[in-house]
């Protein structure tokens, strides 16, 4: 080994866990039911907690600072255990319709999940299925890949859906959120939860 690749990983070992991770930043602003409010956000190191207060709708949400055209992102996510919302794990970038590639969970114990693009004004996919296990019991890994119009997800590794097109070219944000939709019945919970996020990151 040369004594500049020595040089080149002592380098990378030296620098702290959080160097790579996302600057982020917590949303304001209704959604659906819910006001995602930036108190509900809490953060240790790199995790992030998005919290469902009990007797409220409210919920909470965060989004990267910079924006990206294609390639991989992920989260390390254990979601909250509050039927009638959902925890989004996305890209997105406005209008509306413009530019979107959606992972969204439902907070109950079925491991239904919604994937979903949005491109050109449209929405180009949705489809709705079980992933065969309860996401409240315990952290999976999730990812999505794109490029080129294309769109895969992952659960744990394994490709679960694929569009090969209809996806969205243009840069986007990344964001996580946890909230309720008015789609569906809104129970505010009685016992407040939290969508955590071990790790979000390209």
């Amino acid at each position: 080994m040369t004594r500049t690749l020595i040089i080149m990983l002592f380098a990378m070992l030296a620098l702290p866990a959080s160097a790579n991770a996302l600057e982020r930043t917590p949303g304001d602003h209704l959604l659906g039911r819910s006001h995602l409010d930036p108190a509900n956000v809490v953060r240790t190191g790199d995790a992030y907690d998005l919290n469902l207060p009990a007797g409220t709708t409210d919920g909470a949400e965060i989004k990267s600072v910079k924006q990206f055209s294609s390639g991989t992102v992920r989260a390390g996510l254990k979601v909250a255990d509050a039927p009638s919302s959902i925890t989004g794990f996305f890209l997105y970038a406005a209008p509306d319709y413009a530019s979107e590639i959606d992972i969204e969970l439902y907070n109950d114990p079925s491991g239904t999940v919604m994937f979903s693009t949005y491109a050109g004004g449209r929405q180009t996919h949705t489809v709705t299925q079980s992933l065969g296990f309860d996401p409240t019991a315990g952290y999976h890994d999730y990812a999505i890949t794109w490029k080129a119009g294309q769109a895969r997800f992952y659960a744990d590794g394994a490709l679960v859906r694929t569009f090969k097109t209809g996806a969205p070219t243009l840069p986007m944000n990344l964001y996580a959120n946890a909230w309720y939709p008015a789609w569906l019945d809104g129970l505010a919970p009685p016992v407040g939860s939290a969508s955590r996020f071990a790790y979000l990151s390209r």
